[in-house]
């Protein structure tokens, strides 16, 4: 059945399709959570690796910052906009807009899932090859080539290959989905996308961490504290990608659903995958400050000045390190 279809400033609308005013206040609610938490939890974890450089600039949070700052950007200018359309009940921002925010957020979105494909990589290198394994120049050079990969995927539509549009109830905009358009190709540009945007880089990752699991069964228990720690930030980042995954698996499975297979869900069911694949830059922080260790202590030298201190090497760390808990024991 076609549905009676409505434009303003060359913004499609579904005018049969409509959202219930509770979807969205709940969605607004929702984004104005993401957006608070995801801005002040990514925002500290970037100044405490960057301030306490000494200590934390390793090549795994070298990548880890790219992916933060990304995160954040999407925080500080993508959950405002679409709040705004959530608060207005519908796209409030007009055609342009629509296309600068649906290019920002894609290119932001493919960021994160480079960054966490060269994480997996960086730990299958340090723990299965070691002797090649990232500088920090290395992990640096990498950075950058994770955002010019994701320019790759997010420019096309802007020059005529693919298109961007409204999309989850016209609170935000993104790629077009649902369209089949000869003209724009769109069919083969969401089949480029799902390939090199999704699929190559899953395989990466488990690829890795497949090599990862194989070389630890090989390598029972790893020498010295320094091989726990190292252990230990190969579960974050593990946990970081799956939870990203998960994160955005739904709004995947949508988007392939809507371009192969003709579905249309309600725009109120197309909200729910959109805000949790947005959700996703809350997680990276709060695992980061959970499962690292030196968080903390690096978090209450910069803020607390009454136990600041200047950084100490790796070695004196640890020793230090055993000392408090040996303290805490007593």
């Amino acid at each position: 059945m076609s549905l009676n279809r409505s434009t303003v400033d060359n913004v499609v609308y579904d005018a049969d399709d409509q959202v219930s005013p509770m979807v969205y206040v709940a969605a607004a609610i929702a984004l104005g959570f993401i957006g608070f938490f995801g801005f002040t939890m990514n925002l500290l974890v970037a100044i405490v690796i960057v301030k306490d450089a000494q200590i934390l600039w390793t090549p795994v949070n070298v990548i880890l910052v790219n992916l933060v700052v990304g995160d954040f950007l999407v925080a500080a200018f993508g959950n405002p906009v679409a709040m705004v359309s959530a608060i207005t009940g519908g796209w409030y921002w007009g055609y342009k807009m629509c296309l600068c925010y649906a290019w920002f957020m894609s290119t932001l979105g493919f960021a994160s899932i480079g960054n966490l494909t060269v994480m997996a990589v960086e730990r299958w290198l340090l723990v299965a090859r070691p002797m090649k394994a990232l500088s920090i120049r290395h992990a640096i050079t990498l950075g950058i080539f994770v955002w010019i990969y994701a320019l790759c995927l997010s420019l096309p539509p802007l020059f005529g290959w693919g298109s961007y549009g409204p999309e989850a109830g016209n609170v935000s905009c993104s790629v077009s989905w649902e369209v089949h358009d000869p003209l724009t190709k769109s069919d083969s540009y969401i089949g480029f996308l799902f390939v090199f945007g999704l699929i190559i880089p899953v395989l990466v990752i488990s690829s890795s961490y497949v090599a990862i699991i194989a070389t630890l069964r090989k390598v029972r228990k790893r020498a010295g504290a320094s091989g726990r720690r190292e252990s230990k930030i190969t579960k974050m980042v593990a946990l970081m990608i799956t939870a990203f995954l998960l994160a955005w698996s739904p709004y995947a499975a949508l988007a392939i659903a809507a371009q192969y297979f003709d579905a249309k869900p309600s725009a109120s069911v197309a909200v729910l995958p959109a805000l949790l694949a947005k959700s996703s830059i809350c997680y990276n922080p709060i695992i980061y400050a959970g499962l690292n260790s030196q968080f903390p202590r690096s978090l209450k030298k910069i803020f607390d000045v009454r136990i600041a201190r200047s950084s100490l090497p790796d070695s004196q760390n640890t020793a230090l390190t055993l000392l408090n808990r040996q303290e805490q024991r007593n």
